[in-house]
């Protein structure tokens, strides 16, 4: 089964104001702040500065031991 959102939300946050701007808006509507570019790979929500990594691979599992060892 596929999970894929109903919509993909392209709007940005002003980070002078906090105004929510439309994707291809090069200044913020309300404050005319800058905003800053956007990568076209850029998925919202995904891959945020300081999100942690994704974990690794588990290893190999280790040979069975004896009872008692």
């Amino acid at each position: 089964m596929c999970f894929r959102p109903a919509a993909i939300e392209a709007d940005r946050n002003c980070p002078q104001c906090g105004a929510k701007c439309p994707a291809t808006a090069k200044a913020c509507p309300q404050c005319g702040a800058e905003l800053p570019e956007a990568s076209p790979y850029a998925i919202p929500g995904v891959g945020a500065p300081g999100a942690p990594a994704a974990p690794g691979a588990p290893g190999a599992p280790a040979a069975p031991k004896a009872p008692g060892q």
